[in-house]
């Protein structure tokens, strides 16, 4: 006989959930008091999740494929560069939906309520929507990075910090992804195009700041707009304001996001490259992994499962987080890439999710001075004929 579970959230974290343990036989209960919504954030879906997951194909009609991008320095030296295979990008609305769909199919039940409270009942935990309670052998955080099943489950939670990001959904067409880095600042400003607008966004360091930081990262794209892209008009799109998990501390790693009877999977667990802040891919692999401890008969394990399976990815993004966006680090990277055709080659692989970050150091080195190589061969060239 299924378990009793309540998913408190019904983005890709916790409808891929639902989807999965309701297929297993489960009696899942989903709860998202906001669908479908317009998630702020990029939408990208890189190659590595096209791969991993390929259902996603299936929904590729729906997206943008983009395959040019182009990285901005502190300085505003600029590399562009192309994909061999393309980053598809959503609106969240219609992505997160079609998970939800599934979810619905397999057997899952959505109710259109929000979670106000969770705590333990007998054998069990109750969970209070609305004024309703819910009784449900297992529960499954997946209420993004402000999450209150964090909070109950996990109260400590070290090192746990939250980017402040503020955007717009502009009603304007861009046929590159682009990024902007700063000086004065760790964090980036970001141009994604999807389907029908374009979301635009800048996020920076922060952790939980209250509404001045908020205001204060608004005002600050808004300059960014009106000195690189005058041409947007923000006050056509509609304006948003996010927390983004960014983990920079590798020991944050180490606390558990699950236990015997609970987990916490996506934005709630974290569960984002501190780098790209790529987090879709890291949302449905995080609910697959407890999937995968549930269909062994052990979602005690599930702590165990993502770790084995993507936790050391996440933790070397955390440990080179800092030195990455280094304003020196990123103007000399974009510096090569404008002069190297193998160090555009190595951004590509790096956007499509296809460079490791154990190997990215070493190779970037080495295509540095392949590069410089070259260059001096050429320069010497016409010297040497002279001789």
């Amino acid at each position: 006989m299924g378990m009793r579970i309540g998913i408190v959230g019904g983005g890709p974290a916790g409808a891929y959930a639902a989807w999965q343990a309701a297929e297993q036989g489960h009696d899942v209960t989903f709860f998202d008091h906001r669908a479908p919504w317009e998630k702020p954030c990029g939408g990208g879906i890189t190659v590595k999740a096209q791969d991993e997951f390929p259902w996603i194909g299936e929904i590729e009609s729906q997206s943008r494929a983009v395959t040019e991008f182009r990285f901005r320095s502190p300085t505003d030296l600029e590399v562009e560069f192309g994909c061999p295979r393309p980053t598809l990008i959503f609106a969240r609305a219609e992505f997160d939906e079609a998970v939800r769909s599934r979810a619905r199919a397999a057997g899952a039940k959505q109710l259109g309520l929000k979670v106000q409270s969770v705590e333990r009942g007998r054998g069990g935990w109750l969970v209070d929507a609305q004024g309703e309670r819910f009784e449900v052998d297992f529960l499954v955080g997946a209420d993004g990075a402000v999450s209150k099943v964090r909070e109950t489950v996990a109260p400590e939670f070290p090192a746990f910090v939250n980017s402040i990001a503020a955007g717009f959904f502009i009603p304007a067409r861009l046929d590159t992804v682009e990024t902007k880095f700063f000086s004065d600042a760790r964090g980036y400003l970001w141009f994604f195009p999807r389907p029908d607008h374009l979301s635009v966004g800048l996020c920076l360091w922060g952790g939980e700041a209250g509404g001045s930081a908020g205001r204060e990262t608004r005002q600050r794209l808004l300059d960014l707009l009106a000195t690189y892209y005058p041409n947007l008009d923000p006050g056509l799109g509609k304006g948003y304001g996010a927390f983004i998990p960014t983990i920079m501390n590798p020991a944050c790693w180490r606390v558990p996001r699950g236990g015997g009877d609970w987990a916490l999977v996506g934005d709630a667990g974290g569960f984002v490259d501190a780098i790209t802040g790529e987090g879709i891919f890291y949302a449905l692999r995080s609910a697959r992994a407890w999937s995968r401890a549930l269909a062994a008969g052990r979602p005690e394990a599930y702590d165990r499962q993502w770790r084995a399976e993507f936790g050391d990815e996440l933790a070397k993004a955390s440990a080179l987080v800092h030195r990455f966006y280094h304003p020196r680090f990123i103007e000399r990277v974009i510096g090569f890439g404008s002069k190297s055709q193998s160090v555009r080659r190595l951004l590509s692989d790096l956007v499509m999710g296809t460079q490791p970050y154990v190997t990215l150091r070493r190779r970037l080195q080495r295509e540095i001075v392949r590069g410089a190589a070259r260059r001096m061969t050429r320069f010497l060239g016409p010297a040497a004929a002279i001789r």
